[in-house]
């Protein structure tokens, strides 16, 4: 992983762009959110040979943002483009600005104090006038549609391209679990994307998408929503005998339709989800055991995950069945301890706990 973030100030265009594809306005917020990821879970510090590169990254997103007193519902987005490709045509795309937001966010945190428009808290008043004016337009948008759902674009219905706004949820938690635009753009989703029990995504990458399924699935698991459980299992029924993905299946014949045959972001989306639903990160708080199906807990014996890293260090997450209650217990190799643990258990009433406290005993919930 190292080495591949190596080269990234040599994919840098002068301008400071990340360059990916013409057209893309995205690739800057990853590549941010990315180098912020990978420190916070090694627990070390950006490369110095990173730090120029970091900072031109973020005043290419700050340049190239819209006037932010502009009319229209485009006001202080990024350029139209053609984003993430499966979203549509060009048009100015939240998932963009969501990715924009969260890269200066990221500069802020990796780059050393400095004086003027490159110091930390520039690029953190940055990000959050970003925000702003991301949330003035989708105002604007609930006017326009009725509801808080977020369409792909301020200037688009709410169809499947929807789903590049599930962003602000996950991976990027810029948005609370429960935060309605978040909710209602899931349950749009669920209700009209849907076939065979998977996303079925109509714009361009048309198939059942194996990992926009499981970002599905993981906004549900933050907000606590059971229904998650039944887009993970649509996706493991979908995997290959070599436990691959494609990039899209076909809904009759269940195997590839379209794009790679053997789908990295696939997989890698599958282990995240399993990670999550075992330990994650929810701000400063660590939530364990929130995504573990009720039919695990009937296997003879412990079910455990990790070591696991986390943004605090590394954390092993162990379950166990005692008669009618449920034991979690972790052993965490802290770097800094979280402000909270929550034991989500479902099916098991909530504790919250401290990172020292190394177990938890929970009783079933109550019946109806």
């Amino acid at each position: 992983m190292e080495r591949v973030l190596d080269t990234f100030p040599r994919r840098q265009a002068p301008t400071g762009l990340y360059h990916s594809q013409e057209g893309e306005w995205d690739s800057n917020g990853e590549a941010l959110w990315i180098l912020r990821r990978y420190c916070e879970l090694t627990g070390r510090p950006p490369k110095p040979e990173w730090r120029r590169s970091i900072e031109r990254g973020a005043r290419w997103i700050r340049r190239n943002r819209l006037p932010a007193e502009g009319e229209g519902l485009h006001a202080g987005l990024l350029p139209p483009g053609f984003s993430a490709e499966h979203l549509g045509p060009n048009n100015y795309y939240y998932w963009d600005d969501f990715w924009g937001i969260a890269g200066l966010h990221a500069a802020s945190r990796l780059l050393p104090p400095a004086r003027g428009d490159a110091a930390p808290s520039a690029f953190r008043e940055e990000a959050e006038r970003f925000r702003e004016s991301v949330e003035n337009s989708l105002a604007g948008v609930a006017l326009r549609t009725g509801r808080p759902g977020m369409p792909a674009s301020p200037y688009r219905r709410l169809d499947s391209g929807a789903v590049g706004s599930l962003s602000a949820g996950y991976p990027l938690q810029i948005f609370d679990p429960c935060d309605m635009r978040l909710l209602d753009t899931a349950e749009f989703l669920l209700s009209r994307c849907m076939v065979n029990g998977g996303f079925y995504q109509d714009i361009i990458h048309s198939g059942v998408n194996p990992y926009l399924t499981l970002h599905v699935a993981q906004v549900l698991l933050r907000a606590g929503d059971g229904r998650y459980r039944g887009l993970v299992r649509t996706v493991a029924r979908l995997a290959s005998p070599t436990g691959q993905w494609p990039e899209a299946v076909h809904p009759r014949t269940g195997g590839g339709c379209m794009g790679d045959g053997h789908h990295a972001w696939a997989s890698a989306e599958w282990v995240l989800m399993i990670r999550n639903m075992f330990v994650r990160e929810e701000g400063e708080h660590l939530v364990l055991a929130s995504g573990i199906f009720p039919e695990w807990l009937e296997a003879e014996g412990p079910i455990s995950f990790g070591p696991a890293p986390t943004s605090f260090g590394e954390v092993r997450v162990e379950i166990l069945r005692r008669g009618r209650r449920a034991e979690v217990q972790w052993n965490g190799s802290w770097r800094g301890a979280p402000l909270r643990i929550g034991v989500r258990l479902p099916g098991f009433t909530a504790v919250d706990a401290s990172a020292g406290q190394g177990s938890a005993l929970l009783e079933p919930e109550a019946g109806p």
